[in-house]
Parts: structure tokens; sequence; C-alpha cells
């Protein structure tokens, strides 16, 4: 048999443990969250947990893709720079084509030309906001550098990227070498070009030179040979010479070669100095690149009109190198313009293809923290009817304890 002692014992137990359990469900009804502990709710508990994980994944794609859009916007606004900066070069090499302008006009373009490439080249070395070059790729320290023949590219030439997500790679910026090219195909290459053509001897110099049926030509001095079209009264056609010194019977020899094309004689000057030419009418020349491929950047053929008997009538007009032309640096000027516009819009796509990544993120942010919330917050309604029944058996459990406790022998036996 149960003594009265036990059993109030045990009813106090029971009592005391339907308190702790309204306790807690008026807790959770105050603080508006379900009880934490695993133990109340392992299944729950798990699920919260790996929503946890997945928000933190989350929030740390939201840092990395935010440091690449300020990394990206850097880049926007560089280029942006950068194409205002090209079409000034456009400008300079439109108004270099003009042959009325003074020596002190074409002197100021000069000027105007040596500021831009410093622009240019501080602008290709831009950093981000963490300090890192924006056009080197993946390799340290400065994209370009001045070297004694020009701004070199020093960068790896490779895109940046960053890892958002198991799968997804996002490209952070374009390198350097494809936006500012490299070698002579450079910007900095074309303006280094420009400035020589606005300076000496290059300035004086000429994308044609003409003489009528006597003229002596005089050529320079290096290890490679060149080559030029000659045009006379019977056509035109391209000659390779060679210039190393005492060559000069090579050179006549390789212009008589292609005479019946071209209607031009060449011969040794009476006096000499240079090669004499004839032709029944008008010559040209023009063209004049290197078969080796090392550009020149000075002339190295000029010619100088004759009379009938041999004397010098004008002074002598240099030949510009073809790729130093007038109308050849505009069409490079204006082939950079076109090609920087289109590396603006290639940086503007990537800025909009991670802002579309990060409204990605964002929304799937949301849609977390909603199950989050569903699984902390507590559901009110269920919570105070489950309330109200403890509080109701709590209390039919006190009555009946009060009168079975209130009960004697005497009770029992009527």
């Amino acid at each position: 048999m149960i003594s009265d002692a036990q059993f109030a014992q045990t009813a106090i137990r029971a009592f005391t443990r339907q308190d702790q359990q309204i306790s807690d469900l008026q807790t959770r009804l105050s603080s508006g969250v379900n009880d934490p502990r695993v133990s109340a709710d392992p299944a729950r508990a798990m699920e919260l947990s790996a929503l946890r994980d997945l928000r933190s994944d989350l929030s740390t794609q939201t840092d990395i893709g935010r440091i690449a859009a300020d990394r990206l916007a850097m880049t926007d606004s560089v280029l942006s720079e950068v194409s205002d900066g090209v079409r000034e070069l456009y400008r300079i090499s439109l108004q270099a084509n003009n042959d009325t302008l003074t020596r002190e006009a074409h002197g100021a373009l000069r000027v105007q030309a040596e500021t831009l490439r410093n622009t240019l080249l501080a602008a290709a070395n831009a950093t981000d906001p963490q300090g890192r070059p924006l056009f080197s790729g993946n390799a340290p320290g400065p994209a370009f550098v001045n070297a004694p023949d020009g701004v070199r590219y020093q960068g790896d030439n490779s895109a940046t990227a960053i890892q958002m997500g198991r799968n997804t790679l996002m490209q952070t910026g374009l390198p350097g070498g494809q936006v500012f090219g490299d070698g002579q195909d450079s910007v900095f290459a074309l303006l280094d070009d420009v400035i020589t053509g606005l300076s000496d001897p290059v300035l004086g110099a000429r994308d044609t030179v003409r003489a009528n049926q006597q003229a002596t030509l005089q050529l320079g001095i290096q290890d490679d040979p060149i080559t030029f079209d000659i045009a006379g009264p019977e056509g035109r056609t391209l000659v390779q010479l060679p210039l190393s010194a005492g060559s000069e019977a090579a050179q006549i020899a390789a212009i008589n070669s292609v005479s019946a094309q071209t209607g031009v004689q060449a011969q040794a000057a009476p006096d000499g100095v240079g090669i004499r030419l004839s032709a029944a009418g008008d010559m040209t020349l023009s063209n004049q690149t290197s078969p080796m491929g090392n550009l020149a950047s000075r002339p190295l053929v000029t010619l100088q009109q004759l009379d009938s008997d041999g004397t010098t009538t004008s002074d002598p007009v240099a030949l510009r190198p073809a790729h130093l032309e007038r109308q050849e640096l505009l069409a490079r000027s204006s082939a950079k313009v076109g090609h920087m516009a289109e590396m603006h819009a290639a940086v503007g796509a990537l800025g909009s293809t991670l802002d579309s990544r990060l409204e990605q993120i964002a929304e799937t942010r949301l849609t977390v923290d909603q199950a989050m919330s569903r699984l902390n917050d507590v559901n009110v309604a269920e919570t105070i009817t489950r309330l109200q029944t403890l509080l109701l058996t709590q209390q039919a459990s006190q009555q009946s304890f009060v009168k079975i406790a209130g009960q004697s022998l005497f009770d029992y036996l009527r």
C-alpha cells in the first residue's frame, strides 16, 4: 500500500513538473522563441543547424561579392577615364594630320600627348580599394612599367575571379594586356608613335615622297633591311633594300631588278653621295617597313628633286616609316577608341552579372531567414492551447489531490 506521505510526495513532484511546463510555455510566449535546447526538439535543432551553416555561407559569399563589386566599380571608373583619354588621343592624331599647322602647334600637340601618356600609365596601374592592381591579373606589383624601349606589360594577363558558391566562378576584372594591349599593339606604343610623329626628324617627313624624272635617293644605315613601294611611269611594286654600310651596289641592283615594272632606273650618283633615280615621268616612294619586324623610329629614306642638268631644285624630303604615317596613326587611334569602348562595356557586363548573383544570394538569404524564423518563433495559438490545457489539468489534479488527501478511514468505511 502507498502511505499518505508517499502519495503526497508523488503528487507534489507531479505538480512541480506541471509548474515547470507551464512556466516554460509562459516564457516562450513572452519571448516569442521556441526552446533552443536540442533535447526539446532534436529534429528541429538539426534543421536549424543546417540553415545556420547555409546562412553563414551566404553571408561569406555576400561579403566576397561586395568586395568584388567595389573592384569592378573601380575598374569601370578607371576605364571611363581611359576611354576619355583615348578619345583625346584620337583628337590629337586628327589635328596632327593637318599640313597647315605650324611647328609651334605641333609642339603643343606633342606636349598634350606626353601628358596623356603619363595619365594613362597611372590609370593602367590603378589599384582597387584593397590595394591590389586592377590590370596585372594575379601577378603582384604594377601592371605596366616604363622601360627603355617603352611601356611594358608585366602582369600575367589572366582575368581575376572569385568563387561564389561551390560551382560559381565570377570574373572580377579584365587582363591588362587585353585592355591596353601589349608590345607594338598597345595604346602606349601608339602614344609613343604619335609623340615621335610630332617630333623631329619625323615631323618634317611625308607619308609619300615624290619627284619628277630625276632625283637623288639617300638611305640611312642600319643592320636590318627595309622595304618600300616604288612607283613610276610603268607601275608600282615593292622593293627590298639592304641598309648595311657599303651596300650601295646591292641597293642599285635591287631597284633596277624591278625597273621593268616601275620604269624607274638607278645608278650611283656622280658625286658619290646617294643613288641617282631617273624615269620618264613621276616617281613616288611610300610604305616604308621592315621585313624583320623592327620598326624604325626615324626616317631612313629621303628623296631630293633634281632638274634636267642634275642640280638640286628643292630640299630633300624624308619618308615616314609606314607605322608613323599620319593616316596610319589616325586609323590606329580610331581603332583604340572602339576597342576601349568594348572593354568598358565588358566590365559593365561583369558588374551586371555580379549584381544579379548578389540579388540571388539576397533572395536565398531571405528564404533561409524565413525558414529559421518559422523554426525559432513560437506558434502562439498552439502554445496558448497547450498552456490552457496544462492549467486545466493542473487545476483538476490539485482539486483531486485536496479531496483525496482530506478523506479519512471512516470515509472509506462508510
